[in-house]
């Protein structure tokens, strides 16, 4: 038999696929199965709505085998009872389901007279407190719906016959609802007043018969409820319907609030008048927490899948998506709808780096799926749906049921960035050992000539010691420096530092911004420096009176701009040509460094040195 409330409109439904005949994962797997309330997993296919999942209490309710309801409609094998066509079974708990399918909300049910086919085919009287739940995807779609059944036969059969008894005899009734401890049975008159208290309310709520005879029942509802009157509601539902229903919270005496499931029917005399009513109460505040921790945990995982940046997979035993979180577009530019219902490994592992295939059997994933093993940080290339290549590292942790493997969660996490890092890391690696070796070959080439052309090893070791200070702060630059060189200023103010930091104010820079590269910097930065050695040991800086003005500009006649720089010593001693050109003035003299076309020009002028400087702008920024 199929639902036949074939009313609901299902056009923006989702149509049931591989993902909705699943378990849950990980922690609430293990809730899904060890909790003693009888739970299914419902697919949401209706007017079907087949069977995916099943725990052992709802088994041992029922009555059935998993193997014997996996894979069939819920109605199919829990048929109507043909002795019982009042019950309206299927037709009730199908059109709860499709409220649940319309609002995507729970759907709690008043107690429903279910009867269950025995193994030897007898139906079996049953009454059930139905509750749908939908699971809903990181699209807000119905993947699954989860059906809770708590078994209230012996309470409706209670009830019943305490209901039997009253009309009978009194003392029978007192009997049976005395005998009863896992019910609170509460009989009152029609203003509400109570005149019965069983040992089970006492057991229930806390208070004794003698306190609670004679009050109404309002006192052990809870404060807001009062203040909404729904004892006067209930007895009113029980009086024009028959029974008033609900689920809510109560009070015990000792003020501790409790979960409970009640029912108020009308108590009636021989001659069917309503003489007052019946309140049934059980608690179930454990049932209740169990519920809402099921429900806690859904959104949680829902929420923490989310969110996360990597993506999460959660597969079948055989490989195909049943679930894929947002972060999956991203890094693969498949949405999760897409993916879902797709062969995790055709989809995304199709090849290794190089084009070639990888077929599924030599997949270190596809192994570990079908034989239940973890893999951490796995790194391998999955495909985006262009086809372009992904760097990742994988986590793959297989679950469990009924001691088979009933699945895995795969965690993948790109490592593009990773990979840039490190090949960027490599590459400044390669530059460092470049330009160490460039500034050790200077270093080389700058003791060697100081050496030789030093009178004596003081005044080679304080020449050499100025020399490597200087090569030191334009290597500092370098080193600060993204574009592998420097700006003019900064390079003349750490050239001209040292002199500076020693009688401030004596340097004059000007000039506009130019970038110099890495060659022409460092040339220039020890040009500098022998032009501000030798004014302080015999041009203006020897002088307290004396300075220098330093100052560039950038030509732009006909032909290539033309870099040139001017060294101009003002207010020293008179100075004179030397007799003869020391490493210093060579290395003035020398300008740029490494086959430069750059000219220099050093004159002697009365008013102190003047150094002239002019090369091709392209030399002077490129190295």
């Amino acid at each position: 038999m199929r639902c036949a409330g074939g009313s609901m409109d299902r056009t923006n439904q989702p149509q049931p696929t591989a993902e909705t005949r699943t378990l849950p994962d990980g922690p609430t797997l293990e809730l899904f199965e060890a909790t003693p309330n009888p739970y299914l997993l419902l697919a949401p296919d209706g007017p079907t709505y087949t069977i995916v999942g099943v725990n052992e209490a709802y088994l041992h309710a029922t009555m059935t085998k998993r193997a014997a309801i996996m894979g069939r409609s819920i109605f199919d094998v829990f048929p109507d009872d043909p002795t019982a066509p009042e019950a309206y079974s299927t037709r009730d708990l199908c059109a709860s389901f499709d409220r649940v399918m319309r609002t995507g909300q729970p759907d709690r049910m008043p107690v429903l007279h279910y009867n269950i086919r025995r193994p030897d085919g007898v139906f079996e009287e049953r009454h059930w407190r139905p509750l749908q739940v939908p699971v809903l995807g990181p699209g807000g779609e119905i993947v699954s719906l989860i059906h809770y059944a708590e078994d209230v036969t012996q309470g409706v059969l209670a009830a019943r016959a305490a209901r039997m008894a009253l009309t009978a005899s009194e003392a029978r009734y007192r009997a049976i609802v005395e005998s009863s401890t896992d019910y609170a049975m509460i009989a009152t008159n029609l203003d509400g007043t109570i005149t019965t208290w069983n040992a089970g309310a006492e057991h229930i709520l806390g208070w004794s018969a003698d306190e609670m005879v004679g009050q109404t029942v309002d006192r052990f509802f809870t404060p807001e409820d009062r203040a909404d009157c729904i004892p006067a509601q209930e007895m009113h539902s029980a009086l024009t319907v028959g029974r008033g229903i609900d689920e809510r919270w109560h009070v015990r005496k000792n003020q501790e609030r409790f979960w409970a499931s009640g029912e108020m029917a009308p108590l009636k005399d021989e001659a069917s008048a309503v003489i007052g009513f019946l309140k049934i109460l059980r608690d179930r505040t454990p049932q209740r927490e169990t519920e809402l921790a099921l429900e806690r945990q859904s959104a949680l995982l829902r929420t923490v899948t989310d969110h996360v940046s990597e993506a999460v997979f959660r597969l079948d035993p055989d490989g195909t998506i049943v679930f894929a979180n947002p972060a999956v577009e991203r890094l693969f530019d498949w949405t999760p709808d897409e993916l879902r219902g797709r062969n995790f490994h055709d989809t995304l592992h199709h090849h290794h780096e190089d084009g070639a295939l990888f077929p599924a059997e030599a997949c270190v994933f596809v192994h570990a799926l079908r034989e239940g093993t973890p893999l951490l940080g796995e790194a391998t290339v999955f495909f985006r749906k262009d086809g372009k290549p992904v760097p990742v590292e994988c986590t793959n942790m297989p679950f469990h049921a009924g001691g088979t493997v009933s699945g895995a969660v795969i965690t993948v996490t790109d490592m593009t960035e990773r990979r840039r890092t490190q090949e960027q890391q490599q590459t400044i690696n390669h530059e460092l050992s470049h330009r160490m070796k460039n500034v050790l070959a200077i270093v080389q080439a700058i003791a060697a000539q100081t050496m030789r052309s030093a009178p004596d090893l003081t005044s080679a070791n304080e020449t050499l010691g100025a020399r490597l200070i200087a090569l030191g702060r334009a290597h500092d630059i370098l080193i600060n420096t993204r574009s592998g060189g420097a700006e003019m200023h900064a390079l003349a103010e750490a050239a001209l530092g040292l002199h500076d930091d020693r009688q401030p104010g004596r340097f004059r820079i000007e000039g506009p911004s130019v970038a110099v590269g890495e060659t022409a910097m460092m040339s220039l930065t020890l040009m500098l420096h022998e032009l501000a050695t030798n004014a302080a040991k015999y041009g203006a800086l020897s002088d307290p009176a004396g300075s220098v003005r330093l100052l560039w500009r950038v030509a732009y006649e006909a032909g290539p701009p033309t870099f040139h720089l001017r060294w101009e010593e003002r207010g020293g001693p008179p100075v004179t040509p030397p007799s003869h050109a020391g490493f210093g003035s060579r290395l003035i003299q020398r300008g740029l460094s490494g086959g430069s076309s750059g000219r220099v020009e050093l004159s002697y002028q009365p008013d102190g040195v003047v150094c002239t400087l002019a090369a091709p702008l392209a030399e002077i920024e490129g190295g």
